[in-house]
Order: C-alpha cells, then structure tokens, then sequence
C-alpha cells in the first residue's frame, strides 16, 4: 500500500508541539498522532504490571511478549497493548516519572516505530514525537522541530499540574543509544515561546508551500 503524506514533528518536553501538532493537522484535514501517548502507554502498562522502568531486561522482556494494536479511528490514535487501551492514564504522573526510562529501551522503540511507520499506509498524518524526522519518516520532506527557553516549558509543564524535569527527559531523550531527540538537518524551527499556536500554524504553512506542498 502506498504512503500517505507524512508531516513530522519533533521537539523538546513541554514545547507546546502537541498543541501546534493538532492545530495543523486540523488545517490540513490529516490524522493526528503523537507517539509520545504511544511510549506513555506502554510505559503506564509496565507499571501496572509491577515492572521497575529502570529495569531494562524486563521491559524488553514484557514488550516481546505482549501484543501492540495501533490504528486511526476518527482521525486519532487508537493503541491497545496486550488488549488494554493505556490512553486515559498517560498523564498520571508516575508515567510521566517513568517514561524517558520505557522509551530507551530498544526493544519499545522497534516495535512502537514500526507500528508508527504502518500508519501511514491509512492516511495523510501529522505525527509527533522526539524521532519522527530523523528515524520514523526520515524521507519526509515536511518537518518541523519545536522548541522554547526552558523556562517557558517549565511554567507550562507546572500549569499542566505535571511535575517531571523537562531538562531531564530532555537529556534522557538526547543521549539514549537509538533515536535520540535531534533537530533534523532539514526540518524548520519554531519558537513557541516568541510566537502564538496560529501564528506558527501560519508560518507552517508558508514553510510547507515552500517545499511543493499544495496547501
């Protein structure tokens, strides 16, 4: 089956890049997808399972044998692991404490990738994440990196009642082995913090006219 176009989106913690992910995705009538929910379920779903996310061995153990059903219903992720759908309890906020921990283990990052890559065999998306330009659609011509000073991202975070260290997940994310958190060479940046959710869809949209899109 051939692939639908692909908009990707990376950034750092708290960078509002979800928020800027749903409104162009909206503008543009693509799915939506943030794969960040997708290493938060898993992660939610090893915790309930009595598993220390530091425990790596047992991570990759779990992940091998659990099934993962990921699809679009509605023009959103739909994600199941082992036949529970994690989704309503990622923000709790021992996943947010464990998440950075699941993500790096390979083993999570195969499986969840490859299930990324196949959703665009159903539609156009915009998906976001922390590798979505560099390793999940590194041949997508459309990208975007969001970022803001880290105090920005922190009164966010705090406003959001979530209490995890975004410069830890942010270094977490940048040194783990496979996928870390990079700008693509090729992907345009975008302050969050200098300007509004429309005034970055705006410029998203100019950007991605820009490289032959037809908008």
């Amino acid at each position: 089956m051939a692939l639908h176009p692909v908009v990707a989106v990376d950034g750092t913690a708290a960078s509002g890049k979800s928020t800027f992910s749903r409104a162009l995705a909206e503008r543009l009538g693509f799915a939506y997808v943030s794969t960040g929910e997708m290493y938060r379920g898993v992660t939610w779903i090893v915790q309930e399972r009595g598993i220390d996310p530091q425990d790596a061995a047992r991570v990759e153990a779990m992940i091998a044998a659990t099934p993962v059903e990921t699809t679009l219903r509605g023009g959103e992720l739909a994600f199941r692991v082992g036949g529970i759908d994690p989704l309503p309890h990622v923000r709790e906020g021992r996943v947010n404490d464990g998440v950075s921990l699941v993500a790096k283990v390979s083993a999570v990052r195969r499986v969840l990738v490859a299930q990324q890559q196949r959703l665009a065999e159903l539609a156009p998306l915009v998906m976001e994440g922390r590798d979505i330009g560099t390793v999940v659609f590194p041949a997508t011509p459309y990208k975007f990196f969001i970022d803001a000073d880290a105090a920005v991202r922190a009164q966010r975070r705090a406003a959001q009642g979530e209490r995890d260290s975004i410069l830890q997940r942010d270094v977490i994310d940048s040194q783990r082995k496979d996928s870390p958190l990079l700008c693509a060479t090729d992907a345009a940046r975008l302050d969050s913090g200098k300007y509004r959710v429309d005034e970055m869809v705006a410029q998203a949209l100019a950007h991605l006219a820009s490289r032959g899109f037809a908008i």
